[in-house]
């Protein structure tokens, strides 16, 4: 079975070589590296970027290359697109990949072994190029290396493959016609070739970016835009070998970068549920599953949704981009302090994420708990560990949010009040008006009670209570930049 998702936030659009080997570098202390943070799988990646096209591939890379081990890349091709029609760029994925290899050392003192970063020979050997002709045009050209590695990803496991958008799509379209002319057939009845791929799109007039929610990286009504522009990037960003490599902004910073920052493995995005939300922004599927075409079938076009958070402005914005740019602190705070990572192979000179435990459940996973009707709970995070200072956790901040954009999925009220109360509150306030990812009202405290309302039935589709979502928030204060990490608490009446 092939299944692919295709997560595209710029239009909508249906080799080896060989780096000079370096001698290992030693950390500097002794540190049990295996304490740290461990991941129950890797979501499997390919990426099609039409770098050079403009500055904001190159800088996307960058920042993916930090976080590649907690990915199983399957591929970097260089792709056409409508902004670069006739030629691919391969050569720049090398020169970056190539200074990613002057730090993955250092970067292995800071992450569990068992999710090493791979050594830029790994990353090398998977850059390929995709047809050097804009659109339809490769379909009549003989298959593409890019396109090789494409089926070859698919072929090998059985598991999802996320194909990250960045540019044209033809090198994907050559590989989807050689499989259907070579190894695929129909679902009977529906029409469809290809039922297993699902889309993550902004759907939007030609040119019209504004509408889409990716621009909410680098823009939007609301938030601070410090943190996307030169300056704070030459002070934070652009230091030691790999940061040398992260250029100037032109036009906007990283434009294609959530179209993988949703499955970042820190407790707020799952690969599996988009519609949760993530540090890459939340769509919704456009349609109900369409079993009325074919039970094999799906709805399987996921589009933007509309949140509502608190601005640096003090307003209340709702637009699709506030998915994204309520997160723009905590994800430009983590590739700061990543980068810093770089810099150092002394553990201790730097901050490393928090693991979070909640009533004695570890990890990024979520937890599920059973709702009762005017139900309470206990959420005991007392447990999570500082994994810089393992005996002292002042230097975590904890915070409790209700999710309730997600936990509505419409602009109406919840039917019934949920209820955070903090049993462990801080010396100030227990509850905060808003924060900087744009929650109301949230608690502070590492325990909490939740008490969830009364059942509620819809009087058109018969459903009862949507699923509440908790998302715990915990602060690592210490290093230069502050790192955030999340677990995630679903309660569900069904």
């Amino acid at each position: 079975m092939v299944r692919i998702s295709m997560t595209t936030f710029a239009t909508l659009a249906l080799l080896l070589f060989t780096a000079p080997l370096r001698a290992a570098t030693q950390c500097a202390e002794s540190i049990d590296l295996t304490k740290l943070q461990t991941f129950s799988s890797k979501p499997r990646m390919f990426i099609l970027s039409d770098i050079l096209n403009e500055p904001d591939d190159s800088m996307s890379l960058v920042r993916y290359l930090l976080y590649a081990n907690e990915f199983d890349t399957r591929g970097l091709c260089a792709v056409t697109s409508t902004w670069l029609r006739n030629s691919t760029h391969p050569e720049e994925m090398r020169k970056i990949v190539t200074a990613y290899g002057l730090v993955v050392d250092q970067l292995n003192c800071h992450v569990h072994p068992e999710f090493a970063y791979q050594p830029a020979e790994h990353f090398l050997s998977l850059i390929t190029s995709g047809p050097p002709v804009f659109g339809k045009k490769a379909l009549n050209m003989s298959l593409s290396e890019g396109a090789q590695r494409l089926i070859a990803a698919l072929e090998e496991s059985n598991e999802s493959l996320h194909v990250a958008v960045w540019g044209g799509v033809n090198t994907l379209a050559q590989a989807l016609q050689h499989m259907s002319q070579t190894m695929m057939t129909p679902v009977p009845g529906s029409g469809a070739h290809w039922p297993d791929i699902f889309y993550i799109v902004s759907i939007h007039g030609w040119n019209n970016y504004d509408q889409a929610t990716w621009p909410g990286i680098n823009s939007g009504n609301g938030p601070d835009p410090t943190k996307t522009l030169n300056p704070w990037l030459d002070a934070n960003i652009r230091l030691g070998p790999l940061g040398a490599v992260y250029p100037q902004v032109e036009f906007g910073m990283e434009g294609d970068t959530p179209s993988w920052l949703w499955l970042v493995q820190n407790g707020l995005g799952y690969s599996d549920h988009i519609e949760w939300g993530s540090w890459g922004g939340r769509y919704l599927r456009a349609t109900d599953l369409v079993d009325w075409v074919s039970p094999e079938v799906d709805g399987n076009l996921w589009s933007d949704i509309t949140e509502q958070a608190i601005g640096a402005d003090g307003i209340l914005h709702s637009e699709n981009k506030a998915s994204i740019w309520r997160w723009r602190d905590a994800m430009q705070d983590d590739f700061a302090e990543r980068i810093q990572w770089t810099l150092t192979n002394n553990f201790s000179a730097v901050a490393h994420p928090p693991i979070l435990v909640i009533n004695g459940h570890g990890g990024p996973d979520p937890v599920f708990m059973k709702a009762t009707e005017n139900g309470t709970f206990i959420l005991d995070a007392s447990d999570t560990i500082d994994v810089d200072r393992p005996q002292d956790d002042s230097q975590l901040d904890y915070a409790w949010l209700l999710y309730i954009d997600v936990t509505t999925s419409a602009p109406l009220p919840y039917p019934g009040e949920i209820k955070l109360e903090s049993l462990a509150p801080p010396a100030s306030d227990p509850v905060l008006a808003n924060n900087t990812a744009g929650f109301q009202n949230f608690t502070l405290g590492p325990k909490v009670q939740v008490t969830t309302p009364p059942i509620s039935i819809n009087g058109q589709t018969g459903e009862s209570n949507p699923d509440i979502h908790i998302v715990l928030q915990v602060t690592n204060t210490a290093g230069i930049h502050p790192i955030r990490r999340y677990k995630r608490v679903i309660f569900s009446y069904n």
